[in-house]
């Protein structure tokens, strides 16, 4: 299959789905994007949306391309409807297929659309543009000016981040579900529910004395730019793992 927005050959990816069968899915990393047939995105195990979270940060170094603000279905050629729906974590866009073959979304997108990333606050974009000046659009790639921009000026996409407390909840929880899935062992959903409720009580041991709690996106204060544009997502998101991954 053909990436709708680069035309290059996308990679097929085999996952596991809620049933146990395995579902297929196409991913453009240059792009940052992923083509669900009808409905596949819902059907996808906890499991494989850990998978896909790792891969998307996996994918932070490798060449980027611009998305194109109008595809077409990779499967009849039509062009694709924009369209956006509401989910635990808030609205979130992605391009429908009119004649029902899928749906293409960028990796951003999905992570809004599972309730990892939240949109910044006005007032946090104009406490980032006094060290930041510009960063990298997370969901299409272009450049956003955070003194002049609210939004990102091509695509429109919000200006967003990684929200940690939702990670922890959200990987905790699905980690909890995968075991659940895969087997019915009473030791080893155990261990996964004391491993959510060790990690609960580690970000809480973090707060100083009258913080609020979950002070979310503390390591905003220290981004540095000395590698070029970054991508709060791909930041938020390699900083949530590294802590996932040594637990």
């Amino acid at each position: 299959m053909r990436c709708s927005s680069c035309s290059s050959a996308m990679e097929r990816v085999e996952l596991a789905a809620h049933i146990g069968t395995p579902i297929e899915i196409d991913v453009c990393e240059p792009c940052h994007v992923i083509w669900f047939d009808n409905l596949e995105s819902a059907s996808l195990s906890p499991g494989s949306v850990i998978e896909l979270f790792k891969r998307i940060y996996a994918a932070r170094d490798g060449a980027r391309n611009l998305l194109k603000n109008v595809v077409d279905c990779p499967v009849c050629l039509i062009t694709l409807k924009s369209t956006s729906d509401l989910a635990k974590g808030g609205r979130f866009s992605y391009s429908r297929c009119t004649n029902g073959h899928g749906r293409l979304i960028s990796f951003t997108q999905f992570l809004r659309e599972k309730s990892f990333i939240r949109s910044l606050q006005p007032h946090e974009i104009s406490a980032l543009s006094v060290k930041v000046k510009q960063i990298r659009c997370s969901s299409c790639g272009g450049p956003v000016n955070l003194e002049n921009d609210k939004a990102c000026v091509h695509c429109g996409a919000a200006i967003s981040v990684l929200d940690e407390v939702a990670v922890e909840k959200a990987l905790a929880a699905l980690q909890a579900k995968e075991v659940q899935r895969s087997t019915f062992d009473p030791s080893r959903l155990g261990d996964a529910i004391m491993a959510a409720e060790g990690n609960t009580r580690r970000t809480r041991s973090l707060r100083s004395p009258g913080q609020e709690p979950y002070n979310q996106n503390a390591w905003l204060g220290s981004i540095s730019t000395s590698n070029g544009l970054v991508d709060l997502v791909e930041l938020g998101i390699g900083a949530a793992l590294a802590v996932w991954m040594s637990n």
